[in-house]
């Protein structure tokens, strides 16, 4: 697995917007199983998928913080790149 989310280069490749779900499914933080979990949750709690991935304890905070960082980025560059 990988320790920073950071490390990986392959965000500069991506052309449309990630959902969470998908950018940790990518760094290997989150499996189908730990993802399927959460959207199930999701529907009982209506907590943002990334919030209950940390009350889960699957991913930490400072990974949170990190993939909603990288989401951020991935769409500044496709909202740039559209102009």
């Amino acid at each position: 697995m990988f320790k920073d989310l950071y490390s990986l280069d392959k965000w500069n490749d991506i052309t449309e917007h990630q959902k969470i779900g998908e950018i940790l499914l990518t760094a290997g933080k989150i499996n189908l199983i730990h993802l399927s979990m959460a959207l199930d949750a999701q529907r009982f709690k209506k907590y943002p998928l990334g919030k209950l991935f940390v009350l889960m304890h699957i991913i930490s905070q400072e990974e949170l913080e990190q993939t909603l960082n990288i989401q951020k980025y991935i769409d500044s560059r496709i909202s740039v790149g559209a102009v």
